[in-house]
């Protein structure tokens, strides 16, 4: 994808219906970035002023503590925008982005995406939108943690992939990975795929899954 049509992507993402001065905006404050596999694209605490439009590949945002332990906060996908807190957290991130596998994006310098927020209050009225979705996302992520075993976390993300729907599911990022999302280790997690299949609910084929039987609700 061009950056031309990366800005495009992002703008109509981002803002719903952009004007051109918006257009025209986002391309003059904006760069592309490329990172490669298990390359950091920031990490927390670090100073940056971007937020950022995924083109293709897959990050991960997470948090470690001094052991090196992972706390998985979401998988970032082809058409994410992600990072946006930085407009609010005085240029600091609040997490670790790395790259699952070879990732282009598309990076928008905050600090001036914000004087353009401050000017079209229109613009102001979306992003919170934005960041109100993410925010019960969270609250949803905190919730099937706490409240929520790994049967049932598991069947509400595959519930979340599907948009309730049936068919077949492509896992967007290895097995050991949303392992850690779903706060459980990968043994334990291949022991809960093997069950399923067992029980006729799902098939599994390597990344794919097919759901075979109705989702359980929580």
């Amino acid at each position: 994808m061009t950056k031309k049509g990366a800005v495009n992507s992002f703008s109509k993402i981002f803002f719903g219906d952009p004007d051109e001065e918006i257009l025209g905006l986002i391309g003059s404050i904006s760069h592309m970035v490329s990172v490669g596999k298990r390359d950091m694209l920031f990490m927390e605490g670090d100073d940056g002023r971007h937020l950022f439009y995924m083109i293709s590949g897959s990050i991960k945002l997470y948090k470690a503590n001094e052991e090196g332990k992972e706390a998985i906060i979401r998988f970032i996908e082809p058409g994410d925008h992600f990072a946006e807190i930085i407009l609010f957290l005085k240029n600091r991130y609040p997490v670790n982005a790395m790259a699952i596998k070879p990732s282009n994006l598309l990076a928008i310098d905050a600090l001036k995406l914000f004087e353009c927020i401050k000017l079209h209050p229109e613009v102001a009225m979306k992003l919170i939108g934005k960041l109100a979705v993410k925010s019960k996302y969270l609250v949803e992520m905190v919730e099937n943690l706490t409240l929520a075993d790994i049967r049932k976390r598991f069947l509400n993300y595959l519930r979340h992939l599907t948009g309730k729907g049936g068919g077949t599911v492509t896992l967007p990022v290895p097995k050991g990975e949303l392992s850690l999302l779903l706060g459980t280790s990968p043994e334990t997690f291949s022991r809960l795929l093997r069950k399923l299949a067992e029980e006729g609910i799902i098939e599994v084929d390597g990344k794919n899954i097919r759901i075979l039987a109705p989702l359980e609700e929580d």
